[in-house]
């Protein structure tokens, strides 16, 4: 994905506003770094959320209130030049999603027939129409690109992207729904990102923290008060055990919180490199890779190393695997790997 792959001749991200090189935006790169963290961990939760009143699921509550909205952000904010999206959304999406769909399901499939996968089997689908895991999001930016430009010729787009993503939920296909539901109920932060310019951004970082500090403390409160399902993005209203009404109106506040905590989070953010700014340049990796081992790595792990008996051991445990994992993902030997695997599919492909 553009806001995830990294311009090396260039030290910036692709599909920028500007042709000229300038210095990097460590800002986003430190807030990438920070959002591939959390998608470790809320994968790393998954297993452990079936009590209603339990910490794991409070707390992978409050990560769903913005990560996902966040990348979606950052995507449209890097996104400046619509024309260069559309024109490189296959050689920089489409074929990575393909390549990282492929090789989930063959590594899936392998893991069923040894009975060795016992997580999420019951929703996993061996097809490229139907992302796995975290993959959808690779099929959401694609969408994205390739319409960006479409999107800002509209008289207002954010109020398309508002409105498509409060209705989308409200058809009954929930096999489409899993698979491109989230292109359009992401698509509102998408789009913000979109509009969003550098003054923008500097006049957010420019007010005062102690606003911000309060949007993310308070975003505790529907982290616990509020059902589970209300700030879902992938499931149809109907399938989660909402009304339409409801679903829309949980949605809208869903929204909401998003926008206040992604402000947040950018008035807070510090904006120099830092040793985790290089995580966000090599998000593309770190977010497909760490898809194969969070939680299944764990969950074996922790067969040998009983954590879940305490639950704050337990967290600890999930937060310094998940670091680690991070980390190790986002090495410049995968990384050449990568780009090699990635260069030769695309000299087959085209002319």
């Amino acid at each position: 994905m553009n806001s995830f792959i990294h311009d090396r001749t260039s030290g910036h991200m692709t599909d920028t506003a500007s042709a000229a090189p300038k210095e990097r935006d460590y800002l986003f790169d430190n807030l990438k770094a920070f959002m591939l963290f959390l998608v470790v961990i809320g994968h790393i939760l998954d297993p452990y959320i079936e009590r209603q009143d339990s910490l794991y699921r409070y707390l992978m509550q409050y990560i769903y209130l913005f990560h996902m909205p966040m990348f979606a952000f950052i995507t449209g904010y890097f996104t400046k030049n619509a024309d260069k999206a559309r024109n490189t959304a296959v050689r920089n999406v489409l074929i990575p999603y393909t390549f990282w769909q492929l090789l989930y399901i063959a590594v899936a499939l392998l893991f069923i027939r040894l009975g060795l996968a016992s997580y999420n089997t019951d929703v996993f689908k061996p097809s490229l129409l139907l992302p796995s895991s975290p993959l959808y999001y690779l099929l959401c930016v694609f969408v994205w690109k390739v319409f960006a430009k479409d999107l800002l010729k509209l008289r207002s787009p954010v109020l398309f992207a508002f409105v498509s993503g409060l209705l989308v939920s409200i058809v009954f296909d929930e096999a489409f729904h899993i698979g491109w539901g989230a292109c359009f109920s992401l698509l509102i932060f998408f789009v913000l990102g979109l509009k969003c310019t550098e003054e923008h951004v500097r006049k957010i970082r420019n007010l005062p923290h102690l606003p911000a500090l309060a949007i993310l403390a308070a975003a505790v409160i529907p982290s616990v008060v509020l059902p589970y399902s209300f700030r879902n993005v992938r499931f149809t209203y109907e399938s989660v055990g909402l009304t339409p009404v409801l679903g829309i109106g949980y949605r809208a506040l869903f929204y909401l919180i998003a926008i206040l905590m992604i402000g947040a989070l950018i008035n807070l953010f510090p904006e120099r490199k830092n040793c985790f700014s290089r995580v966000g340049t090599n998000a593309i990796l770190v977010y497909a890779g760490s898809s194969f081992a969070a939680p299944a790595l764990y969950l074996l792990i922790a067969r040998f190393i009983p954590l879940a008996g305490s639950v704050y051991g337990n967290l600890a445990g999930m937060m310094v695997f998940a670091a680690a994992l991070v980390m190790f993902c986002q090495m410049e030997w995968i990384r050449n790997i990568y780009d090699w695997v990635i260069e030769g599919i695309c000299k087959v492909i085209f002319k």
